[in-house]
């Protein structure tokens, strides 16, 4: 063995850590304590955001295994409380409540039983929209939004929101746009994890434009890539329903959405769903090129991208900028990304 390869760990068949006991706790830590672990181990990729009263605790996606356990676990995303007795409160702000409620819904509607996903976040992005629009205090507020709730869960039910959806149109010009207009803001920090697998992504994705990237080829390019998702990747996704929902619920509170109040609730949806849309583009060049979509072709893009994305701050604020540029005052055209 190579001395700089004397602390490296091989996974198991599961593609486990070896030292993951059979309640996937970690042997070392159980026996030599926290101190025995090195800084990846102890700390990457935990996460947490303190509040006055409370702390809310995550993982980073930039970790294959973060991803694997994330996505892959029907359960991953139940939810648990645990109360502990401090002499102080955190010098924190407390939480925005009605933030947490507008993530609540969105959540709860995210959990809603559809065909595509793509129908649950339209059921988002209409419920935002109502809120939007509602004045008042916070319990004035809270009967209106439980209104509109019900009424688009039985709206989800009727297949009445599936319907109307049928009346969005596709965009290629955006799509375009963002496909070929935000790839050159991800490969701009150097060193980054996951890097060298987000490129050849990307590579198998932009060989579906050609190398001259004319309008026909664009069109034809973008067009294969649908058929790549529907064909391929969506069947094999329906097998594994938790996957995606679970990718959003994760993205809900992860960053918890709503509650941060940093931007517009529309423009905070419209980031997550062009994110989905990128991820989705990687994914259908990937199955289209294989014939088929594997769990480590989904790990792969999952981890790369979020690697970019949650660690790189200069790239989310060329994300926002590059949106605003193209969808030009049109907040709405996040629903054209669904189709």
């Amino acid at each position: 063995m190579r001395f700089n390869q004397w602390a490296l760990i091989k996974f198991n068949e599961e593609g486990n850590c070896s030292f993951f006991t059979e309640d996937s706790l970690c042997y070392i830590h159980k026996v030599a304590g926290p101190k025995a672990l090195s800084h990846t181990c102890s700390s990457y990729p935990r996460t947490q955001t303190v509040y006055k009263n409370e702390e809310l605790k995550s993982l980073n996606l930039s970790c294959p295994e973060s991803v694997r356990h994330i996505l892959f676990n029907e359960q991953a995303m139940n939810l648990e409380t645990t109360s502990v007795l401090k002499s102080n409160f955190n010098p924190s702000s407390p939480v925005d409540m009605e933030g947490r409620l507008v993530n609540l819904f969105c959540a709860n509607l995210m959990m809603q039983p559809q065909n595509r996903v793509e129908e649950n976040l339209y059921a988002i992005i209409y419920f935002i929209i109502f809120y939007q629009k509602i004045t008042g205090n916070l319990d004035e507020k809270i009967d209106q939004m439980e209104n509109a709730y019900e009424s688009i869960v039985t709206q989800m039910a009727s297949g009445a929101l599936r319907e109307a959806m049928g009346n969005v149109k596709e965009l290629q010009t955006l799509e375009l746009q963002l496909l070929l207009g935000l790839q050159k803001h991800m490969l701009e920090t150097e060193g980054l994890r996951g890097q060298d697998t987000l490129l050849d992504y990307m590579i198998r994705l932009n060989n579906f434009f050609g190398p001259d990237k004319t309008e026909e080829l664009l069109s034809s390019g973008l067009s294969q890539l649908k058929k790549g998702w529907d064909g391929i990747a969506l069947p094999w996704l329906s097998q594994r329903p938790y996957i995606m929902r679970n990718f959003f619920q994760y993205h809900l509170y992860h960053d918890q959405f709503g509650m941060k109040r940093q931007q517009p609730l529309l423009k905070e949806i419209y980031l997550i769903v062009v994110d989905y849309f990128f991820i989705k583009s990687l994914l259908s060049a990937a199955a289209l090129e294989n014939g088929t979509l594997t769990d480590d072709d989904l790990i792969n893009v999952m981890y790369s991208y979020s690697t970019v994305r949650q660690h790189d701050q200069k790239v989310d604020d060329k994300f926002s900028q590059e949106i605003d540029r193209f969808k030009r005052n049109d907040d709405l055209s996040v629903l054209n990304l669904l189709v």
